[in-house]
């Protein structure tokens, strides 16, 4: 099935044209490529248009209720219309049946899960269509984010590192300390795509990607004018400078995917029982 946001970019089989995100619908992200940017918390079309126009890779939507930037189902379809972007719904300890079922009507590149999901629910819903799942660990004191990801490696397509706030599970404009998890995280999750969020803002970016090297950066408040509006300038600026410090670091982050990928040869070579971090890394 093929798609035509309002901005005129258009989405096939979970690609999106113009160089900008490779892959098929798993929700990975090609590691030679730039560091891709997410705008999320997206509550009109008009805010869509303007995530699509920046160049945004991905646009999310909040699909759970009661939340501050929440949106009902029935009126995503005109948001994700709107934006040239791959389409993310985030859900947080929604039933599993819904996920699918909106999933689906909403034809989603990704299903984002941002609550309490076990790994069995995440493989079920990430097993019962063509998009990938992106689970959501924080960064919270006391338990280690690598121990948090770990869990999900080979069952989710990505993880989501974000800040932890006991009475929000996203959304928060808190950064995390960013030393050392990067490394961390990304031996915890073997090929997953690793997705980065918490506080992040025009200003900080280029810093966090250089800190983090994630394959995607995600941003809600940090790019808007007032709660739930999306200002032009900021989310412009945002994705131009993820793009940029993205190229800056593409040669680290490859170095870092191959010393992975090389500790996990070694573990085999020694007979190690240890998983390969790598397997079931990608749908």
């Amino acid at each position: 099935m093929a798609r035509r946001g309002g901005g005129g970019g258009r989405v096939s089989g979970g690609r999106v044209s113009g160089g900008r995100v490779s892959g098929g619908p798993s929700g990975r992200v090609e590691r030679e490529r730039p560091v891709a940017a997410k705008v999320c918390g997206v509550m009109t079309p008009g805010d869509a248009a303007v995530v699509g126009g920046a160049g945004a890779d991905f646009v999310g939507v909040i699909l759970s209720p009661g939340y501050g930037r929440s949106v009902a189902a029935e009126r995503a379809g005109a948001i994700y219309e709107a934006a040239s972007a791959r389409r993310v719904g985030v859900f947080v300890d929604a039933d599993a049946d819904d996920v699918i079922r909106i999933a689906a009507a909403l034809d989603l590149d990704v299903v984002q899960l941002g609550g309490r999901e076990t790994a069995d629910a995440v493989a079920r819903i990430g097993a019962a269509g063509g998009w990938g799942v992106w689970k959501t660990v924080h960064a919270r004191a006391g338990l280690s984010p690598a121990d948090a990801a770990g869990s999900y490696a080979g069952v989710a397509n990505g993880i989501l590192l974000d800040s932890w706030d006991p009475r929000r599970p996203g959304g928060t404009g808190k950064a995390f300390s960013w030393t050392g998890v990067g490394d961390e995280v990304r031996r915890a999750i073997g090929g997953a795509t690793f997705i980065a969020a918490g506080g992040m803002t025009p200003d900080n970016a280029a810093e966090a990607v250089r800190a983090l090297l994630p394959d995607v950066l995600d941003v809600s408040s940090g790019v808007e004018a007032a709660h739930g509006t999306k200002d032009p300038d900021r989310t412009r600026a945002f994705v131009r400078a993820v793009k940029r410090a993205g190229r800056e670091v593409g040669g680290d982050r490859d170095r870092q995917a191959g010393a992975v990928r090389r500790a996990a040869a070694e573990l085999r070579a020694t007979g190690d029982d240890a998983p390969d971090p790598f397997q079931g890394g990608e749908r």
